[in-house]
């Protein structure tokens, strides 16, 4: 009985001995690093704007709740197969802003029009991509040909509209119109390669989305032989 004793005595001297190194090296490893995180998808690369995400561009790592960003995606497949909105950085919190591309789909009283070449004046800006933001600024057939590329970087003042008969409320409804598909020759869809400055092409036709009003002002002023010079924000 005593020779019992002892080995449980001795048993529980070195368990509790144990305990404590244990107690810490399980809250070191397990305890603390799950303690007020949350997971969240990161960036695995950089990714540039107008690609599609894949496996190979994610990652989930737990981060201390406080660090999480607003908008932040907790689960992978979320993202997956997205196209960004914009450049991710390496080890950027992945958001819905990032990724959203309901922005690129008519919505209600919306419509995706496509600019006739013939209405446009010029050629549109070489790094045009798919989800910008463009204005539409009118120049009358007879003028085109006085209008040079210092005109087209400045907004047309009140004055220069009254001379275009182009009423400043409707040339204020032709600006901030997100850009649909900006396409090639080949009729391809345009999109960006290492940075924006290289485009996998030259822009040749556009589509819109426009509401009612943005749709029937650019058919009224296209049938009426006006051009629309094309300047993206």
């Amino acid at each position: 009985m005593n020779v019992w004793y002892k080995c449980m005595y001795y048993v529980l001297v070195i368990g509790l001995c144990l305990s404590g190194p244990a107690l810490l090296i399980g809250w070191k490893w397990f305890v603390e690093p799950n303690w007020g995180t949350v997971e969240v998808v990161q960036a695995a690369r950089s990714v540039e704007r107008g690609l599609r995400i894949t496996e190979a561009d994610l990652k989930t790592v737990k981060v201390k709740k406080e660090q999480l960003v607003d908008g932040a995606l907790v689960r992978m497949p979320s993202a997956l197969h997205q196209e960004t909105t914009r450049a991710v950085r390496l080890n950027e919190q992945i958001t819905a802003d990032m990724l959203n591309t309901a922005h690129l789909l008519p919505g209600a009283d919306e419509w995706n029009m496509p600019l006739p070449v013939e209405w446009m004046f010029g050629k549109p800006p070489g790094s045009l991509l798919r989800g910008d933001r463009v204005s539409l600024l009118l120049v009358q057939k007879e003028e085109s040909k006085k209008v040079d590329d210092k005109t087209a970087n400045q907004e047309l003042s009140r004055e220069k509209l009254d001379q275009l008969n182009v009423s400043y409320e409707e040339e204020k409804k032709l600006q901030e119109i997100v850009v649909s598909y900006a396409k090639g020759t080949n009729n391809q869809e345009i999109g960006a390669s290492d940075d924006r400055k290289k485009p996998t092409g030259m822009v040749s036709t556009i589509e819109l989305i426009v509401n009612n009003d943005q749709k029937e002002l650019i058919r009224k002023y296209g049938t009426k032989g006006y051009r629309f010079l094309v300047v993206y924000h």
